[in-house]
């Protein structure tokens, strides 16, 4: 989901809240043990985690409060798009679907389950903040964020453990297979963040190194190094081509 306004926000946690723990309140405390309900409760949680998926651009749209469709941050959005066909020669650049959204707290989202069908959610805060070369190598991020394998590495995490965790883990081995799937989550997260910078830079060419120097600096984690996010020395050899 994206920062919307406290009204948006709280409907669809409370919303989306219900729809997952909506089982538990249903169904008799004795079936909870029940291999067959677990085994459905599963089954429901996935569905309900792969129709997030698919449907996370509506979602997202219905949390934008209000879309800047012209002006002069609109105007230089298009034209940083329009750059980034001419330096891949691919149409598919040019055709990025991307809704900037106003808003003070600076965000990008790429959300939807299927290449082709994904949509990107840009904040203004952060529009107006990043530099020219760092607007174009966000914008080629998003891009790349849009394949096959991006969209499948994002998924098969969240799909993984909403069905490990039908049950809270009761002892320490099944704690410990927990951690040890959270390390292979960041592991692969690393993994195809590297390869979205990659990607990003063959896009856009000329002046990538610069323009992840200006990302960062324009959406830099207050947390640091306990960001998910790769370290930066990596991020900048997979953008030099090291």
């Amino acid at each position: 989901m994206i920062p919307s306004s406290p009204r948006r926000t709280w409907t669809f946690l409370l919303l989306s809240s219900l729809a997952f723990f909506m089982p538990d309140f249903v169904v008799p405390v004795a079936w909870e043990k029940q291999s067959t309900y677990l085994l459905l409760s599963s089954l429901y949680q996935g569905a309900l985690v792969i129709a997030g998926f698919w449907y996370g651009p509506a979602i997202c749209r219905a949390l934008v409060v209000k879309e800047v469709i012209a002006g002069p941050l609109r105007q230089t959005l298009d034209r940083a798009v329009a750059e980034l066909g001419r330096s891949d020669g691919h149409a598919q650049v040019n055709e990025l679907p991307l809704t900037l959204a106003e808003y003070p707290i600076p965000f990008i989202v790429t959300t939807g389950l299927l290449p082709g069908r994904t949509q990107v959610f840009l904040s203004s805060a952060l529009a107006e903040r990043i530099g020219n070369n760092g607007l174009r190598f966000l914008l080629a991020r998003a891009l790349a964020h849009g394949e096959w394998s991006q969209r499948l590495a994002a998924l098969l995490p969240v799909l993984a453990l909403t069905v490990m965790l039908t049950q809270t883990p009761a002892s320490f081995n099944e704690w410990l297979e927990l951690a040890l799937c959270l390390v292979g989550w960041l592991v692969m997260h690393w993994f195809f963040e590297l390869r979205a910078d990659r990607q990003a830079a063959r896009i856009m060419g000329f002046g990538a190194q610069e323009g992840l120097h200006e990302m960062l600096r324009a959406t830099g984690s207050p947390l640091g190094w306990l960001s998910a996010q790769p370290p930066i020395r990596w991020r900048l050899r997979m953008v030099r081509g090291d």
